[in-house]
Formats: structure tokens, sequence, C-alpha cells
């Protein structure tokens, strides 16, 4: 579990840069998904291993849905300013195989299915120069009301959103 003084916090050595990227074709990463890159620093790496930290991946994808949410205009000020947030309920990983400073990751995210309170969010994170995928997940996103702390209807600012973004299972 990430430590909540630090989360959120991102470093300009973590630096996740907004890309088009069409990733692999063993991905089959939907035409709209929202693609950045990253260079791996030392920052992120294991305290016993000498590989990136799972932790690390969480974050990650964290920021890629935060940058996502961006990019339609749905930041998380704006979001905090209408009283509502989006907060992970669950996350699926498969972490298969490992990454080290100085290589270049390529991310992807997009939703795959829209309920009535959350969305169903799969992320990628692939090496760019082999195409070896390095983890995938299937995180499910329930859209907060926090006032109450209780999950209410997805919005129309918000439903358009997602909508402009590639829906694919």
């Amino acid at each position: 579990m990430s430590d909540p003084q630090t989360a959120g916090v991102h470093h300009p050595e973590d630096q996740m840069t907004p890309r088009t990227l069409s990733g692999p074709a063993h991905l089959d990463i939907p035409l709209g998904a929202y693609t950045a890159s990253l260079q791996v620093v030392s920052r992120g790496l294991s305290q016993s291993v000498a590989h990136v930290s799972n932790v690390t991946y969480v974050q990650w994808m964290d920021r890629l849905a935060e940058l996502h949410g961006e990019s339609h205009g749905c930041s998380r000020s704006t979001l905090l300013a209408r009283g509502v947030m989006w907060f992970v309920a669950r996350h699926e990983i498969d972490y298969t195989a490992e990454t080290h400073p100085g290589e270049t990751l390529g991310f992807a995210t997009w939703a795959s299915e829209l309920r009535h309170t959350s969305i169903m969010r799969r992320s990628v994170i692939w090496k760019i120069a082999s195409g070896v995928t390095v983890c995938s997940a299937i995180s499910r996103w329930a859209y907060i009301d926090l006032a109450t702390r209780k999950p209410v209807r997805i919005d129309d600012l918000q439903l358009i959103a997602l909508r402009h973004s590639a829906l694919r299972s």
C-alpha cells in the first residue's frame, strides 16, 4: 500500500509523457486508447531486488488514469470542485516481465465497460524497444460523491469523455 503522505505526488524524474503509440499488435490496444511513455529511473526500484517495484506500477497506472481524465477536461481538480471523484475499488494486475532503469515503457489505458456508478478500465504497460508486455490490469473505478462517500451515477460530462475513449474488452 502506498504512503498516504506521498500518494498522488509526481516526481520530475517520473515524467510520463503523453504520446500517440500504437503498441505491439499482440496487445490489441484499441484505437482511441490513451497512450503515454516513460523512461524508467532508479527511484521506483524495489528495496530488495534491483527492478521496478510492484507499487510503482500501481502508481504509474493511477497517473495514467489521471492524465487520461485531464485529456478529456476532467482533471481531479475539476472533479473536486464538483464534489465527486473516481476511486479504485479493485485492481487485478498480471505482472509478466521486469523493468530496469534506462528502459522506455509504453502505457495505454481505456474504459472497457461503463456501468451506472463505475467503469472497468484496462491498462497495459510494455517495453517500447522489444514490445514485451510488462504488466496488464483490469481495474474497477467507482464514481463517488465526496459529501456522502457513496457511489453516484456517472454524470454526462464523464460519460461523454469516456465514450470518446475506446470502449473495448
